[in-house]
């Protein structure tokens, strides 16, 4: 396995969107037009995990200030399982060794139709050391949590990031706002 910065591939591209939009709800994915531009631009670094012509994953990351927010990860499905977001994860600290990660997961919810995906995730996400941030946050996703890594994030940065993230106009539209994180 081999990792690689994406910018302008047109393959890789087409093999990103593939599982972008097979990985990820409708309702959390950016318009794919917008993430492949803030990549071309350098506002978002986008890692790949290749192994010669196939593309075994991919993770987005956006850095701002002292936070480097983990946007999108996403695996094969011929690979999940086998390691490939564990290594991704590692190359993200390896690009940003001094900036505390963040990222959103689906809230926990005993009720959720998908409740043993969203366990899974959390776990996955443990196991690579990363913890709850305390902070719980709603919008167009959903009911999401933000987890950390590396130091700890306020609310006012999680925002800010996510403002920087996504511009002011997507930042907006989104609705994202900090929630009680009582709420199940």
């Amino acid at each position: 396995m081999e990792f690689m910065m994406v910018r302008k591939e047109k393959t890789r591209w087409a093999q990103i969107r593939a599982i972008y939009q097979e990985a990820f709800p409708k309702r959390e994915q950016k318009p794919f037009f917008v993430l492949k531009r803030e990549v071309k631009r350098g506002k978002v670094q986008l890692i790949a995990a290749v192994e010669g012509a196939d593309l075994l994953g991919f993770v987005t990351a956006v850095p701002f200030r002292d936070l480097v927010m983990v946007d999108y990860l996403a695996a094969n499905r011929q690979v999940r399982g086998k390691g490939t977001g564990s290594k991704l994860l590692e190359q993200v600290r390896a690009a940003f060794p001094a900036q505390t990660q963040v990222l959103l997961i689906e809230r926990l919810d005993p009720q959720a139709p998908n409740r043993t995906q969203r366990e899974d995730r959390k776990r996955f996400y443990e196991r690579n050391g990363f913890s709850s941030s305390g902070l719980f946050v709603s919008g167009a996703g959903g009911e999401m949590e933000v987890l950390q890594k590396g130091g700890t994030v306020s609310g006012e940065a999680y925002l800010a990031i996510q403002r920087h993230a996504l511009g002011r106009l997507l930042f907006r539209l989104s609705g994202i706002r900090l929630t009680d994180g009582d709420r199940p």
